[in-house]
């Protein structure tokens, strides 16, 4: 990498340049190569809107300090979920390993096509390699341009440098709301929800599952005003302990979001997954928001939930790994909720591809239910709608850190509709009411955002 720190004004220059420096002796070459330089650090978001591309991903992992990536093009693609392809993208090329690079995409709840129009571009699976990246690492900038070594040799270089030129400056920031909504539906209804959580609640009592979840599709109509950069930034502006995300590949479907569940990163040969299940919302001060917080650590109900959640991870993660510990049962606290936390660790004992582990742990109990082929069937015959990549996995493979989150507390922003969702977990003592109130409180943040109320 240039240490160099190059104007953002100069980096359409100064890329070409190190391109065509670089060009003669890599064209020849097999696999993949990046070029990176320090550059100004700005806001990604607002790059990212800018740029004349299709494919735009914005991956921001959960904790502070972490990198921010805003990313367009794609020069490298693995979607669906055959097998053999998605061993080839979660163990990456070697070419990609030697260059550091990473994919970034996600995974259907389903692990399947969706059957739903709105969901068509995401695929069941897809992962890329974007063509630019725009990172922001320890309050420094860095752009970065992937390319096939092919691409830089003399007949095809031209092409290479007219995406370059083509890059735009980012922009000031607009003032103004982000268009108008209006209600359309819920999917189910007040009426279907009760009617729905009672036949989980009945097939728990039949011994046919453990545990279900219960998830929920509101539907607005818009203007064809309301901008999801606009959305991505205030929900990342709101300090949350959630990773960041958004995803498009054609241009006009967009799925985006603010999770707080971690399916599992990978750093080397060490692994940690998450369980984290049952809702309280937060107190007006201190002292109510601590009463809360304890109701929720003694409830029967949300302890429950989450002792079933914790179980199948450990129980599935104790075949894959040496060591595995389990931190103590703790409040995870969000800005309007709560949740019941427990981090899962261990050391892979065999090398294993991320997909190996995805296959393993996604989805867990804390998304779907268990277990998980029954719950499957229930919620494929029960659910009015198409789940697609909500609650499925969002996320990026690398060769030293990977790392995949559970895309909950998401939206699917379309021309003229929006998509948000939300679920509640379904055991012995759930009241279908408490549980409708509960989901509402999980989407209050993108009702705000949006300026909507019922």
């Amino acid at each position: 990498m240039d240490n160099r720190k190059i104007p953002f004004s100069a980096l359409t220059d100064s890329l070409s340049e190190e391109l065509m420096r670089r060009g003669s002796e890599e064209a020849y070459r097999e696999g993949f190569s990046r070029i990176e330089l320090r550059t100004d650090q700005a806001d990604p978001i607002l790059w990212l809107k800018a740029q004349p591309w299709k494919e735009k991903i914005f991956f921001e992992s959960r904790g502070r300090g972490e990198p921010v990536v805003a990313a367009v093009g794609n020069i490298l693609e693995l979607n669906g979920i055959d097998r053999a392809g998605e061993e080839e993208l979660l163990t990456l090329p070697e070419e990609l390993i030697r260059s550091g690079m990473k994919m970034f995409g996600g995974i259907s709840f389903f692990k399947e096509n969706p059957n739903s129009e709105e969901w068509r571009s995401f695929g069941a699976s897809r992962f890329v390699l974007p063509r630019f990246e725009y990172i922001i690492k320890d309050k420094k900038g860095y752009f970065i341009i992937n390319y096939r070594n092919y691409e830089a040799g003399t007949g095809n270089i031209k092409k290479l440098l007219s995406e370059i030129n083509s890059l735009k400056p980012i922009p000031k920031p607009e003032e103004g709301n982000s268009g108008k909504v209006c209600f359309r539906r819920y999917s189910p209804d007040i009426e279907g929800w009760g009617k729905m959580i009672s036949t989980y609640l009945d097939r728990i009592k039949r011994g046919d599952v453990e545990k279900m979840v219960g998830a929920r599709r509101l539907e607005l109509d818009h203007d064809g005003k309301v901008d999801p950069f606009k959305i991505l930034s205030e929900l990342k502006m709101s300090g949350d302990y959630t990773a960041n995300f958004l995803f498009t590949f054609n241009g006009d479907d967009f799925f985006l979001g603010a999770t707080p569940e971690r399916l599992f990163m990978r750093e080397g040969d060490l692994l940690s997954a998450e369980s984290i299940a049952g809702t309280s919302p937060r107190g007006k001060d201190k002292e109510q928001d601590d009463i809360i917080g304890k109701d929720l650590l003694r409830s029967k109900k949300n302890t429950l939930e989450h002792d079933i959640v914790t179980e199948d991870i450990v129980k599935k993660i104790d075949p894959l790994c040496e060591m595995a510990a389990i931190s103590e049962r703790v409040l995870l606290k969000l800005s309007g909720l709560q949740h019941l936390y427990r981090k899962i660790s261990g050391k892979v004992k065999k090398k294993k591809t991320d997909w190996t582990l995805i296959d393993v742990l996604a989805p867990t109990p804390a998304v779907s239910g268990k277990p998980l082929k029954k719950s499957f069937d229930i919620l494929k015959k029960e659910e009015p709608f198409d789940r697609g990549w909500y609650s499925g996995i969002v996320g990026f493979a690398g060769k030293d850190i990977s790392d995949y989150y559970v895309a909950i507390r998401s939206m699917l922003l379309r021309k003229d509709k929006i998509f948000i969702y939300s679920g509640a977990g379904i055991v012995p003592g759930s009241d279908p009411e408490k549980e409708w109130e509960e989901i509402d409180l999980k989407i209050k943040k993108y009702k705000k955002i949006l300026k909507y109320e019922n």
